[in-house]
Protein backbone atom coordinates (compact mmCIF):
# COMPACT_ATOMS: atom_id res chain seq x y z
CA UNK A 1 0.00 0.00 0.00
CA UNK A 2 1.36 3.32 -0.57
CA UNK A 3 0.50 6.41 1.13
CA UNK A 4 0.34 10.24 -0.35
CA UNK A 5 0.80 12.85 1.95
CA UNK A 6 -1.18 15.75 0.33
CA UNK A 7 -0.38 18.43 2.96
CA UNK A 8 1.27 18.23 6.37
CA UNK A 9 -0.87 19.93 9.06
CA UNK A 10 0.90 21.35 12.60
CA UNK A 11 -1.20 20.13 15.73
CA UNK A 12 -1.94 23.15 18.24
CA UNK A 13 -0.04 21.06 21.20
CA UNK A 14 2.40 18.99 20.46
CA UNK A 15 2.76 15.50 21.69
CA UNK A 16 5.26 15.31 24.07
CA UNK A 17 8.03 12.15 24.30
CA UNK A 18 7.41 11.35 28.42
CA UNK A 19 10.98 9.31 28.26
CA UNK A 20 9.65 7.04 25.78
CA UNK A 21 10.39 6.85 21.63
CA UNK A 22 9.51 5.39 18.32
CA UNK A 23 11.75 3.04 17.19
CA UNK A 24 10.43 2.38 13.35
CA UNK A 25 6.79 3.87 12.75
CA UNK A 26 3.80 4.01 15.20
CA UNK A 27 -0.01 3.48 13.90
CA UNK A 28 -3.07 4.79 15.74
CA UNK A 29 -6.03 5.97 15.31
CA UNK A 30 -7.45 9.54 14.15
CA UNK A 31 -9.12 9.22 17.76
CA UNK A 32 -6.61 8.53 20.02
CA UNK A 33 -3.94 11.19 18.12
CA UNK A 34 -6.46 13.94 18.38
CA UNK A 35 -6.70 13.52 21.94
CA UNK A 36 -3.15 12.32 22.85
CA UNK A 37 -0.94 14.63 24.58
CA UNK A 38 1.73 11.80 25.79
CA UNK A 39 3.57 9.40 23.03
CA UNK A 40 2.77 6.31 25.01
CA UNK A 41 -1.42 6.86 24.54
CA UNK A 42 -0.78 6.45 20.78
CA UNK A 43 -0.48 2.29 21.71
CA UNK A 44 -3.66 2.35 23.41
CA UNK A 45 -5.82 -0.17 21.42
CA UNK A 46 -8.23 -2.48 23.15
CA UNK A 47 -11.31 -1.22 24.26
CA UNK A 48 -10.90 -1.64 27.79
CA UNK A 49 -7.41 0.39 27.54
CA UNK A 50 -9.69 3.16 25.97
CA UNK A 51 -12.34 2.69 28.50
CA UNK A 52 -9.94 3.54 31.89
CA UNK A 53 -7.85 6.50 29.84
CA UNK A 54 -11.19 7.82 28.92
CA UNK A 55 -12.29 7.66 32.67
CA UNK A 56 -8.81 9.01 34.10
CA UNK A 57 -8.41 11.79 31.40
CA UNK A 58 -11.66 12.85 33.05
CA UNK A 59 -9.90 13.84 36.06
CA UNK A 60 -6.99 15.06 34.67
CA UNK A 61 -3.43 14.34 32.76
CA UNK A 62 -2.85 10.28 32.73
CA UNK A 63 0.53 8.42 32.53
CA UNK A 64 0.21 5.33 30.48
CA UNK A 65 3.23 2.51 30.80
CA UNK A 66 4.02 0.22 28.46
CA UNK A 67 6.45 -3.14 28.50
CA UNK A 68 9.37 -1.41 25.98
CA UNK A 69 10.35 2.35 26.12
CA UNK A 70 10.31 2.16 22.17
CA UNK A 71 6.38 2.82 21.89
CA UNK A 72 6.19 1.14 18.33
CA UNK A 73 8.01 -2.05 19.84
CA UNK A 74 5.68 -2.43 23.47
CA UNK A 75 3.59 -5.35 22.84
CA UNK A 76 0.91 -4.22 25.61
CA UNK A 77 0.00 -1.67 28.21
CA UNK A 78 1.14 -2.58 31.56
CA UNK A 79 -1.26 0.50 33.80
CA UNK A 80 -3.30 3.37 33.31
CA UNK A 81 -3.34 6.15 35.96
CA UNK A 82 -4.06 9.46 36.51
CA UNK A 83 -0.98 11.88 37.30
CA UNK A 84 -0.83 13.84 40.71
Amino acid sequence: MKFTVGQWMKRDKPIVSGGRGIYTALYTSKYIFDRASEIAELKLETEEDLHKWREERRAGAVKVELDHEQVDLAKRVLGIRGME
